[in-house]
């Protein structure tokens, strides 16, 4: 049930996305007005949710870095 859980996720994300024109960077806190541009992570908080983020490609590897650390 994890991968289409996430598929729901990143539609919905889709969907905000849509709907504003942007979706917040949870590593910059900047706008980010390019869908192609957003990296979805997914953190497992149990079994059967995970804790979605975005995060501008750019950011997403020093992001997961610093999550890891």
């Amino acid at each position: 049930m994890t991968l289409p859980n996430r598929i729901l996720g990143m539609q919905k994300l889709e969907v905000l996305f849509n709907q504003k024109g942007y979706l917040i960077c949870q590593s910059s806190g900047k706008r980010i007005y390019n869908f192609d541009e957003v990296a979805t992570i997914f953190i497992p908080l149990s079994p059967s949710t995970d804790q979605v983020m975005t995060v501008h490609c750019d950011h997403a590897k020093a992001f997961i870095q610093s999550l890891l650390l």
